[in-house]
This record gives C-alpha cells, sequence and structure tokens, in this order.
C-alpha cells in the first residue's frame, strides 16, 4: 500500500509539474496578448492562467502531505489541507471571474457614456487562441490520465483537469468571437464592435462561473463536516456490521466524512462483552483494509459504547449566550 501510494505521488507530482510551467507561459502569452490586443478577454484568460501556475505549486505541496500519519502539531493528519487547497483555489477563480465582469462592465459604461474606447488589434488574438487551446486540451488530457492512474481518488488532479478544460474553453470562445467581430462591421450591430469584447467576457462569465461555484459548494460541505453521500455512508455500515457479527459484535452506528481523496469513519460499536484493547484494534484495522477496496483510503476509529446516541454537549457558565438586557 505505501508502495502504491509513493508510486500514485509520483504520478501526481509529474502531472502538476507539466502543468505549472504550460500555466505560467500560457498566463505570459495571455497578459502579452492582452497588451498588444487591447483586449479585456485576452487579460482574463491571461489571469486566469496566473491562478492556475500559483494553483500548482500550492498543490504539489499540498498532495505530497495527503495520507501522512499524524503528529503532535498535527494531531488529525494533513487530509484536510487537499479540501481547504481546492476551496480556496475556488474562491480565487470566483475573484478573477468578478473582476473580469468589473472591468467589462466599466469599458461598457464607458462607451454608452460618450467615453473613448481602445479599438481592438485582431492578429495577436488568432495566433494566441490556436496554441493556448492546443496547450489546454493537451493539459486536460494529461490531468485526466493521471487521475485514472491514481484510482480517481485526486481531487487535486480532478480539479486541475477541469480548470484546464474551462482555460482551454475560454480561450477557444474568446478567441472565436474576437475574430468573428470584424464582421459585424456594416450590421446593425457594427457601432458596437468595440465593446465586443467586453459583451463577450461577460457571456463567457456566466457560462463557467457555475464551476468554481459548484467546486466551492462541495468542498465547504467537506469542511463543514457535512457527512458524506448516502452511497459512502451505505458502503461503511454495512461493512462495519458484517465485520462485527463475524467477531460477535453489535455497531450501534457510524459516521463518515469526506476530506478529499481520504474518508474519515467513526463506528460506535458495542462488544457486548469483555474485550481487550488490542481487539478493539484488530477490528479498526480490519475494517479500515476493507473499506479502502470499497470506498479508497479511509481513516478508521472505533468507539467503543453501549449507546448509539450522540451525547448532548454540556454548556459551562462561560459558553451560555450573553443574555440581553
Amino acid at each position: 500500500m505505501a508502495d502504491d501510494r509513493a508510486h500514485h505521488m509520483a504520478i501526481e507530482r509529474k502531472a502538476l509539474g507539466v502543468g505549472k510551467w504550460a500555466n505560467l507561459f500560457m498566463a505570459f502569452a495571455g497578459l502579452l496578448t492582452a497588451w498588444l490586443s487591447r483586449s479585456d478577454a485576452m487579460l482574463v484568460d491571461g489571469l486566469y492562467s496566473a491562478v492556475n501556475f500559483l494553483s500548482a505549486i500550492a498543490a504539489a505541496r499540498i498532495g505530497a502531505r495527503v495520507g501522512l500519519p499524524p503528529t503532535r502539531a498535527r494531531p488529525w493528519g494533513h487530509d484536510f489541507d487537499e479540501v481547504l487547497y481546492v476551496t480556496f483555489r475556488s474562491l480565487i477563480l470566483i475573484g478573477v471571474l468578478v473582476f473580469a465582469a468589473v472591468v467589462s462592465g466599466m469599458k461598457i459604461w464607458t462607451f454608452f457614456s460618450g467615453g473613448t474606447v481602445p479599438e481592438l488589434i485582431f492578429g495577436p488574438i488568432a495566433v494566441y487562441a490556436v496554441v493556448i487551446v492546443a496547450i489546454c486540451l493537451g493539459l486536460a488530457i494529461n490531468f485526466h490520465i493521471a487521475y485514472r492512474r491514481t484510482g480517481r481518488k485526486s481531487a487535486i488532479l480532478k480539479t486541475e483537469a477541469q480548470a484546464a478544460l474551462i482555460d482551454g474553453a475560454l480561450s477557444l470562445g474568446s478567441g472565436a468571437a474576437l475574430l468573428s467581430l470584424p464582421f459585424l462591421e456594416g450590421t446593425f450591430l457594427g457601432p458596437y464592435v468595440p465593446i465586443g469584447d467586453a459583451v463577450i467576457v461577460l457571456v463567457l462569465i456566466l457560462a463557467i462561473v457555475w464551476q468554481p461555484l459548484s467546486t466551492f459548494r462541495t468542498t465547504l460541505a467537506d469542511l463543514a463536516g457535512v457527512s458524506a453521500p448516502g452511497a459512502t455512508h451505505a458502503k461503511v455500515a454495512r461493512a462495519a456490521r458484517d465485520l462485527a457479527r463475524e467477531k460477535g459484535y453489535k455497531v450501534q452506528r457510524s459516521a463518515v466524512l469526506q476530506a478529499g481523496r481520504v474518508h474519515w469513519a467513526v463506528v460506535y460499536l458495542d462488544p457486548e462483552g469483555p474485550v481487550l484493547a488490542k481487539d478493539v484494534d484488530a477490528f479498526r484495522d480490519a475494517l479500515a483494509a476493507r473499506l479502502e477496496d470499497l470506498i479508497g483510503a479511509t481513516r478508521v476509529e472505533i468507539v467503543v459504547t453501549a449507546t448509539g446516541g450522540l451525547a448532548a454537549p454540556r454548556l459551562t457558565a462561560n459558553a451560555q449566550p450573553p443574555q440581553i438586557p
């Protein structure tokens, strides 16, 4: 199992390394193209790639820590680092999209207020779009292959693959739309060509903002301690009951959380008779091995109890809510 983890970490690290340098190149290319073409859409594309570059650096460090044993400084391990990474990465991407929306909105406001809007230069956009779409497609394929080779358990690789696809779609959509703007000259939309890239940015934002919002919602639930999906919980409960039946124990209840690629399972167990600590440890290890095959890497904790309910927290006097006079 340790060899598999090391192999998976090596695959993930290699994929993230490729993505890091590719995104650095795309960030510079996007910002340079934005400067040469005077396009807000290219600016957004470059900023998106810059976020991906910085995220790849953080992802490589976090991925190397996931699954490490607990320490005195981190008594619960580093499993939730992955969830934190994906959460804050989603927030940063949402922030980039909001910034892009504000910039585009200001350009549209300037245009309709009678201000001067810089004329677009389309040559650099065509070259940029072709190169970046090819790179993004290659990155998405690379991340997806790595995701499959690591057992489809890495939230980091899955997020990076989605980000590469979004970046490619953003480049393709913005490039194609921008290059089509000159064909609007002479039509009733001709007067609005100067703000065409701003409108395109707003449309693209509306099309892709759902992805980081959805990811943020999912990881926020993980951080809040929301129970794992029902199917996962059912597998844990069934495996715990089956093993308990073999040992002559009784399972009162179970609780399952998800932290990225790792699950946390707490089983409330009634041995219904005298039991040694080593027997409880053996039950925990056997259950963890079974769950490894069913749902992936799982940290299992056993609580020996005669009841299945949760004890109500006892609040001290200092913990009481303040009284309003």
